[in-house]
This record gives structure tokens, sequence and C-alpha cells, in this order.
């Protein structure tokens, strides 16, 4: 078999290339996805009559582009429902609304002290040039706000010591109040929404999977439990189950080592680039519970170690159609690393993650568990260590000078949102189609 373009992954970034392919008229192309159903890390998933994400995932953009094509083309506006962001963090028995360092209002008079103080040192006595995100961390938001929420925060989340991660991909996605904003958010209740994520958009039916099967009627070609084996530059070929396909060129949204492992005659640069990329595994813990919802709240961020999980959400409180009338559910994320193991042993995790939950005052014992199921997310973030970006650099020039164009989250190596990963798409759809002419 002969197809110009292959592309390798059917995630959000692998749809959109397919339909962006369709949308210029090109449709010699073959769409593979190993699983056998769509959507990546943005799949849902049905237990019991309970839909879950397998991944927690919300909606929300700055591009008219992506909103226009999810509401108007893949057809959600009919299924989208729109919601003001409700998260706080729960740091010593005291909910503050999300996020920290803007809300302090209702915490320790001593904490706000230090986080106001720390604050106003960073910003008019520091003289810090950041090397790493835990400088960059105390730079910006001082001592108090570092030590009380963004450091052990952060350490839970992507399970590396802070030092060892650059701070480019921050922009954007951590807010950076003014003083005049910090001692407002301390002084009373908030006042003002920070962040692109105040507010957001969600499914009401089908959970966040529905949107990558939106995509599904507008492109062809698709096989499903098709795995790429091996990869001949040489010959143009891949090996796809027992069958082999040559190429013109190849968007690839699979994980970067995992694309260099498959090609043959790599050089050893392009190789131990590669290895040296690095990334966490989430461990996704799916309660279903026997009884309404028990917060109103969205999600909730945990920066203490004495709690296992670094976030739980409420997916009854993004749609009312995802549990049956009158029962509720949640879903905690652990992160791990090759730098920190799980805790525990998988098969007991669920188990202290409800001990964990009711010891945080969200569960009690007389709750009843209709079922736990977890789920392993590997790899989940890409982590900005100080070599990423010479890596990334030296894998993609050897992938473009072979006509692979790599897109979407574990293509680029970038930590994309959804939006991203679509607009990802797009542009490798339209440098396949240049390599292809």
């Amino acid at each position: 078999m002969r197809k110009r373009v292959v592309i390798i992954g059917a995630g959000l970034a692998g749809l959109s290339a397919a339909y962006h392919l369709e949308k210029q008229g090109f449709t010699d192309y073959l769409t593979l996805e190993k699983d056998s159903e769509v959507g990546g890390l943005c799949k849902s998933f049905r237990i019991n009559g309970f839909t879950f994400d397998f991944a927690p995932h919300i909606f929300y953009t700055k591009d008219r582009y992506v909103e226009g094509l999810i509401k108007n083309v893949l057809l959600l506006r009919s299924n989208f429902r729109s919601e003001v962001r409700k998260s706080f963090v729960y740091y010593r028995g005291v909910y503050t609304e999300y996020p920290f360092q803007a809300n302090l209002y209702g915490q320790h008079p001593d904490i706000i002290k230090e986080c106001i103080v720390g604050l106003i040192k960073a910003r008019y006595e520091s003289r810090i040039n950041p090397r790493n995100f835990e400088e960059w961390i105390y730079a910006t938001f001082g001592e108090g706000i570092g030590k009380h929420f963004m450091i052990p925060y952060n350490r839970k989340q992507w399970a590396i010591d802070l030092k060892k991660m650059d701070y480019d991909w921050i922009v954007d996605r951590v807010p950076i109040p003014e003083i005049e904003n910090v001692l407002d958010g301390a002084l009373k209740p908030a006042q003002k929404r920070y962040g692109q994520n105040a507010y957001f958009g969600y499914p009401l039916r089908g959970g966040m999977g529905s949107l990558p099967k939106g995509f599904l009627p507008h492109i062809r070609d698709l096989r499903l439990n098709s795995e790429v084996y091996n990869i001949s530059l040489g010959r143009s070929e891949i090996e796809v189950n027992d069958m082999r396909i040559r190429y013109d060129s190849l968007i690839s949204t699979i994980p970067l080592p995992t694309l260099v492992s498959l090609i043959e005659d790599v050089p050893t640069e392009v190789e131990k680039a590669a290895k040296d990329l690095q990334y966490n595994i989430v461990y996704t813990v799916n309660l279903g519970i026997d009884g309404p919802s028990i917060s109103d709240y969205h999600w909730i961020y945990f920066p203490e170690d004495k709690y296992i999980f670094q976030r739980i959400s409420f997916p009854t409180n993004l749609s009312p159609f995802v549990a049956p009338e009158g029962k509720s559910s949640i879903t905690a994320e652990v992160s791990a690393s090759k730098y920190k193991p799980l805790k525990v042993d998988e098969e007991r995790l669920a188990d202290v993650v409800i001990n964990d939950l009711i010891k945080a005052n969200l569960l009690k014992e007389t709750h009843t568990i209709l079922f736990k199921d977890v789920k392993v997310l590997n790899p989940a973030y890409i982590i900005y260590n100080c070599r990423r970006g010479r890596n990334v650099k030296i894998i993609h020039q050897f992938l473009r000078k072979n006509r692979i164009y790599p897109c979407g989250r574990f293509g680029e190596w970038e930590y994309l949102n959804m939006d991203h990963s679509i607009l990802s798409g797009r542009r490798g759809a339209r440098k396949a189609i240049n390599a292809s002419r």
C-alpha cells in the first residue's frame, strides 16, 4: 500500500491534521491509531452509568478559529455547557480560592503576612536572575507564597526537584497579580478572576471524549488497532501490524522517544537526545459515590504532602449527565516519575486516595463507594528540564530532514492545551502537503 501522507496517532492533533488535509482537498492520506478508539488522552469512558475522562479536561481558548471549529463544525454547540471556574486550594484546613497568590483571604494571619512581605521583597529588593523553575518562583512570588503553595504543589504536580526544571513554559499559565491585587485578595473575598480558564466549557453528554469524536464525520481512512512497529527512512516505509505502507510524508503525534525508537538507523546524537527527554506519569483514581455531590467546586488543589493526590475534581459538577441521578463522582490525580516513584503499590492506590479524602473531610466513613477505577497516563506531562530545548531541536531537525512532521503535545514536546493541539495538527497538515507536492 502507498499513501502520500500517513498520520500516526488519532488524538486531537492527529485528527486535526486529517481534518485539515481534507479541508485542503487532500485525500491521499491514512490515519493510524493503535488503540480501539480515537482521542488519545482526550478519551472518555463509562463505568456503571458513570462517565469519566481518561484525563481531566476542560475547554477554553483565546483562538477564535478553534472556538468556531469546535462549536460550529464539530457540532458541540448544542452539547456545550459554559462554566465560571470554582476552584480552590486546600491548605492547612482552609479553602483558598485559586489562584492562591491572589486570594489569601481567610488564611491564618501569619501566613498572609509572610506571603505579602515576601512578595514585596521579591518585587522591590530581589536581584535574582533565575536559573531554574524554583528560583523563578521565589524571584516572582517571594518566600511566603513559594513556601506555602507554589513550591510544594509544583513538586507534587511534576514529581521532580524544581531546580531541575526550566521555566520557559510558564508564560500565561501561572497568574502573576500586582501587589495591589494581592492586598485586595487578602483583605476581602475574591473580587477578580485570574487565568485563562476562569471561564470554560465542558460537554453536557459524553465527556470530553465527544470532542475528538466530532472529527470523525469529516475524515476518511482511519484505521484503529493499528500500531506502528518500524519506520524505514531509506524505503519511506512503515510496518503496521502485518502490512507495510509506503509514504511520501509522515505526521507523527506519538511521543518523541517512542517515535525515535521506531526509526531504523538513527544517528547517535538523536538517539541520546530522545533518551534524555523527560516526562511524568499521572495516575487518575476515579470513584463512583452513592449520593449527591459532596462539593459544589469544580476542582481542588492539595499542596501538602500528607495527601497523596495533588488535585481532585468533581465530574458531576461539570455536567449533570455524567452520573446516574442521585450519584456523584470524584477523580483524583497522583503524579510520579523516575525521580519520585509512586509511594504505594498501584493496587492500593485507590484505597489510599479514599483514606486521604476522608482525612480532608471530603468523604465520610459512611459514604458508599460504588466502584474504584485507576487509569495510568504514561507519559502525562512533558518535563521542561534544562536540556529539553536543545534535545527537541536536535530531534526535530532530524525528523524534518526526513519528511516527518511531529505535532501535538508529545510530538512538539510542549505543554499544549487542547486548542494548541488542534492548531498543531493544522500546522502539521500544511507541512505535509507542502512536502508532498
